[in-house]
């Protein structure tokens, strides 16, 4: 009896402080992936990053929320950019910040938004420079019955400073 009562303490121990956490999921099984429209970026350019959900499950989502933040590396390497632009298939869609995707999804369905940001031109372009986000997901289906959230990846993109020859070039008269 003393050993059970242990194993369970120790089973609501590990659930209270993390195994009962939604896990980062891998690409290949998470709702929620990610294309940006280039992984190579110099200060004062725009990339693009599109968020595609697609249903995973047997029922209608009735509810699908997704908010978009930087990654830790991005704001301690002190790397700056705005985002200028959100379109796509959601009701709300703010540039850098909340998506409500456009509901009923049907199983198997997608729905996809673009961020698009520009990279400030006073970015830092050595080092560790790269900019990346990561993405919470809640979406509610099966009538409203049933939900699940997570966190997810975006890929990075790496900032570097414009070669020195090419502003020189553009300049020249000979």
């Amino acid at each position: 009896m003393r050993q059970l009562g242990l194993s369970a303490l120790i089973a609501l121990a590990l659930g209270l402080f993390g195994l009962g956490q939604p896990a980062f999921a891998a690409a290949a099984d998470a709702p929620v992936t990610f294309t940006i429209d280039k992984p190579t970026a110099t200060p004062g350019t725009t990339v693009s990053v599109t968020m595609t959900f697609t249903n995973p499950e047997a029922t209608y989502v009735q509810f699908a929320y997704q908010s978009l933040q930087p990654t830790w590396e991005t704001v301690s390497y002190g790397m700056k950019f705005k985002f200028l632009t959100c379109k796509g298939d959601a009701g709300v869609c703010e540039p850098g910040g909340a998506v409500n995707y456009n509901a009923p999804i049907a199983p198997g369905a997608s729905r996809s938004v673009t961020m698009t940001y520009e990279v400030a031109a006073d970015s830092p372009c050595v080092g560790n420079g790269t900019i990346g986000f990561y993405a919470y997901l809640h979406y509610e289906f099966d009538n409203g019955k049933n939900a699940k959230d997570g966190s997810y990846f975006s890929p990075t993109t790496a900032v570097q400073c414009a070669p020195s020859g090419a502003a020189k070039a553009v300049h020249s008269n000979a």
